[in-house]
């Protein structure tokens, strides 16, 4: 009896005599790509257009065509072979020690604050990688820029990547005590108009904050008016002002956290929810990950979960 592994080889060796004929056009060529003779090919054409029932080949003296059988079958064949080609590659990257150059992208305050005093414990890890990293908050492009990982905060993804969830970005309204006792009273939204707002300008519009009331059931999005008094893309140079009592500004849990906890900061009009968005490691979608890649990315995983690394005691 035929093991079901014999038939699978046997099967195979049918397909790739059926596709490297098909390429050549002739069995003379094609047996010679595939070390075979002409007359081996031929008997294993002859039984795959047994096993389908259909001539796949038209052959006279002076040239050999697909037929319309033929057609149809050839990238159907393509397809397995190349997919199996591609499951290889992806089990045998899953041995492969991580290695090489790994270029990655973060944005600029999260990445310091948040990745990088992670970064030697990763180093340590996996000494073959060398990292290649930018801190930037401009949106690059991953494959024109050769970037192999990059982190992103609420941005959308591009349909030529794929992405894995590190943690959810909340943001607050945030200022100092003192200036809150030293400035005209906050009870509500419109009152932010009256105040010293700083901005970060990679956020949509710069005369207004987007934000919605807590507790009550379809609460719309409200653009709330601002006259900032700062406007910056650097969300660390926010904080600095912020903590110095410049204002009031919107910004991340994990920048503000350890102020709100020690009473540096206070949240501002905190009935008030700013929507959330994600924080998310993007990467080429190509057909395997390269074993660096996937070793950086289990990585970050690892310093978000089960609770984000700027929460953690």
């Amino acid at each position: 009896m035929t093991s079901p592994h014999n038939h699978l080889d046997d099967q195979l060796a049918l397909l790739n005599a059926f596709v490297e004929s098909a390429l050549c056009l002739s069995f003379n060529e094609a047996a010679k790509v595939l070390s075979l003779t002409p007359s081996s090919l031929s008997r294993r054409i002859k039984r795959l257009e047994a096993y389908l029932g259909s001539q796949l080949f038209v052959r006279t003296t002076r040239r050999m065509a697909l037929t319309e059988a033929g057609e149809i079958y050839l990238p159907y064949a393509q397809r397995v072979l190349a997919d199996l080609e591609e499951g290889n590659k992806a089990v045998a990257s899953l041995s492969g020690k991580p290695s090489g150059v790994l270029r990655v992208n973060l944005p600029s305050a999260f990445g310091r604050i948040c990745i990088a005093p992670a970064i030697p414990g990763f180093l340590k890890r996996f000494p073959g990688i060398q990292l290649d990293i930018n801190y930037t908050d401009t949106l690059v492009d991953l494959i024109s820029q050769r970037v192999d990982v990059a982190v992103r905060i609420g941005k959308p993804l591009d349909s030529t990547l794929r992405q894995r969830t590190l943690a959810t970005n909340e943001r607050f309204l945030v200022a100092t005590p003192e200036y809150l006792n030293t400035n005209a009273p906050l009870n509500g939204p419109n009152d932010l108009i009256h105040h010293s707002c700083l901005h970060f300008s990679h956020l949509a519009g710069a005369n207004h904050w987007q934000m919605h009331e807590q507790g009550r059931q379809n609460s719309e999005v409200k653009k709330v008016p601002i006259k900032p008094a700062l406007i910056a893309n650097d969300a660390q140079s926010l904080f600095e002002a912020v903590v110095a009592g410049a204002g009031v500004a919107m910004l991340a849990d994990f920048l503000v956290h350890d102020a709100l906890n020690k009473g540096q900061l206070v949240r501002v009009l905190p009935q008030w929810k700013i929507a959330d968005t994600l924080i998310c490691a993007v990467y080429p979608d190509t057909a395997h990950v390269a074993p660096k890649t996937r070793a950086f990315i289990d990585y970050l995983i690892e310093l978000f979960e089960p609770v984000p690394i700027w929460q953690r005691a």
